[in-house]
């Protein structure tokens, strides 16, 4: 794979862990192609951040505890628009993105919520991942998911 950050990596392993023992189901479609990300980024004149071109090449599209979570291509609806839509929360009410002038994260819906960086998103989604499995099984998820990726 190309320069995909290790640390991306080992989040986006570790979400499709914890994905595969909730009940509600997640989706990862193939990765995008290093060549696809570079001709988006010529074709709308964005530099996508590493951090986020890591994901891509793990997954051109992420459906989330059925969908409360969605991460995609990037979408550009105006050129001139500062800011590139790539994902949802919230079923759809809330929007990510990134902007194309500082590379910063951040979704727009009822409040806007601002993010450190892509892995600070991860660290959200994690989180939000971790709280469904204790609402499931308790705090025996974490036996569940120990016994079953016993290396993770």
């Amino acid at each position: 794979m190309d320069n995909i950050i290790q640390i991306i990596k080992d989040e986006f392993e570790d979400l499709k862990n914890i994905s595969s023992i909730l009940k509600q189901k997640s989706e990862f479609d193939a990765p995008y192609s290093f060549e696809k990300i570079e001709e988006w980024e010529k074709e709308n004149s964005v530099k996508i951040p590493e951090m986020y071109k890591s994901w891509l090449l793990l997954t051109s599209y992420a459906r989330i505890m059925d969908g409360r979570i969605e991460l995609f291509v990037p979408e550009t609806s105006v050129s001139n628009k500062e800011d590139v839509y790539i994902g949802s929360l919230g079923y759809g009410s809330d929007h990510l993105y990134f902007s194309k002038n500082t590379g910063a994260f951040y979704t727009i819906g009822d409040d806007k919520e601002e993010y450190e960086d892509f892995l600070d998103f991860l660290t959200y989604v994690h989180i939000t991942m971790e709280e469904e499995a204790e609402e499931e099984y308790g705090e025996e998820w974490v036996l569940l998911y120990d016994e079953r990726f016993p290396e993770s």
